[in-house]
């Protein structure tokens, strides 16, 4: 029974082996804290991916200028489109009462986005408008997954998450767009089918005489 049990459970371990490379693209979605400060964004180039979100904090207790953040997505001037963003006035500070609650409730320091399924990969400019007539102008970069970062170039602003319409005009190109890290997926994956696969025959051409031996 034990030489049955101990191949089995190798067999196990192996697929396991294999197939935890396809996962090593996967990405949590997290939050990233970007600064606004008298002198700019503490990140003017932030890069991101599908489902991170961005939450934007006004430190500038000096200057006693309030920012406004706005994106212009559909390019009309107004920041009220569906993709538009407009954080309204950030203070940099809120004053509260004894029970810690804003004596004025419209007045916040953070603004959060979070760059869901329906933003697509690409370079998106936004501003940060001050209270004193200056403007800030900063860049999030946002990729579909680990893949699309890694390629040489940014992707352009309209490329949809999960759909590649490019297709390589031959296979040199296809090759020169793999990074080494694609390469070491490649090699892991076939290393551990083809161990799986070895020690799958194993299993299935060891001997029936064993098992009566090991009664006797």
């Amino acid at each position: 029974m034990r030489q049955v049990v101990l191949p089995l459970l190798v067999f196990c371990i192996l697929t396991v082996v294999s197939i935890a490379p396809l996962q090593a693209g996967a990405h949590t979605a997290s939050s990233f804290t970007v600064l606004v400060k008298e002198s700019g964004f503490s990140q003017s180039s932030p890069e991101i991916f599908h489902n991170d979100s961005i939450i934007w904090y006004n430190t500038d207790n000096s200057s006693n200028l309030t920012h406004r953040l706005v994106h212009d997505h559909d390019g009309d001037g107004l920041y009220n489109g569906s993709l538009d963003w407009d954080s309204g006035e950030l203070h940099a500070y809120c004053e509260r009462d004894e029970n810690n609650t804003k004596v004025d409730a419209s007045c916040n320091t953070n603004f959060i986005i979070e760059f869901n399924i329906n933003w697509t990969e690409g370079d998106y400019a936004y501003q940060d408008l001050r209270s004193d007539g200056s403007v800030v102008n900063a860049t999030i970069r946002l990729f579909k997954d680990m893949d699309s970062h890694n390629a040489s170039t940014a992707p352009s602003i309209g490329s949809s998450f999960g759909v590649n319409d490019d297709v390589p005009a031959d296979n040199t190109d296809a090759n020169e767009a793999m990074t080494p890290e694609d390469v070491l997926l490649y090699i892991a994956m076939g290393a551990g089918g083809a161990a799986v696969l070895l020690l799958g025959l194993l299993i299935l051409r060891r001997p029936e005489n064993s098992d009566i031996s090991e009664s006797e």
